[in-house]
């Protein structure tokens, strides 16, 4: 006799976690959102960026029972050092799925994002920020936090998930 697969527990919005990965690296979630702060220090024995990533998602993801996480895919573009970085986190985000068995992140393409919001494909922070305001009624703690909560906003619209 064949075992049945068993079925997977429905994705709800508390399920999801949103992220612009940066140094400066907004979230977004039903439970909380903000900006984490993943700055180097100055001295070689201070750069645990990596580290110190690995472990708030970690925390994050186990503490609220993240089940999905959304982030703004990698763009190229004129600035390598940004890319680079980008990528690192990236690197480190797959790595932490994982870890906790959670599915590949859904990468959102910047433009297709920005159209979501603002209506343009090349809208700008400010526009971003402008689109939140307008559309949350709240100012956002900054550029990192409102990006976290579009990405947010547009996968559950995207899945129609409640």
């Amino acid at each position: 006799m064949k075992k049945e697969k068993p079925k997977a527990e429905e994705l709800r919005q508390e399920h999801i976690l949103a992220l612009d990965m940066a140094t400066l690296c907004g979230y977004y979630s039903v439970h909380e959102s903000g900006t984490w702060n993943f700055t180097e220090g100055k001295h070689r024995n201070d750069n645990k960026q990596h580290l110190a990533l690995k472990n708030t998602l970690t925390d994050f993801i186990v503490g609220y029972g993240i089940r999905r996480i959304v982030t703004e895919d990698v763009s190229v573009n004129k600035h390598f050092f940004d890319m680079r970085k980008l990528s690192e986190f990236r690197g480190v985000l797959l790595c932490v799925c994982d870890e906790l068995n959670l599915p590949e992140p859904e990468f959102i393409n910047p433009k297709a994002l920005k159209k979501f919001a603002t209506g343009n494909g090349n809208a700008g922070k400010q526009e971003m920020v402008q689109a939140y305001v307008q559309r949350f009624g709240r100012q956002p703690l900054d550029d990192n936090e409102a990006d976290a909560a579009w990405l947010y906003y547009y996968y559950i619209s995207k899945y129609r998930i409640n």
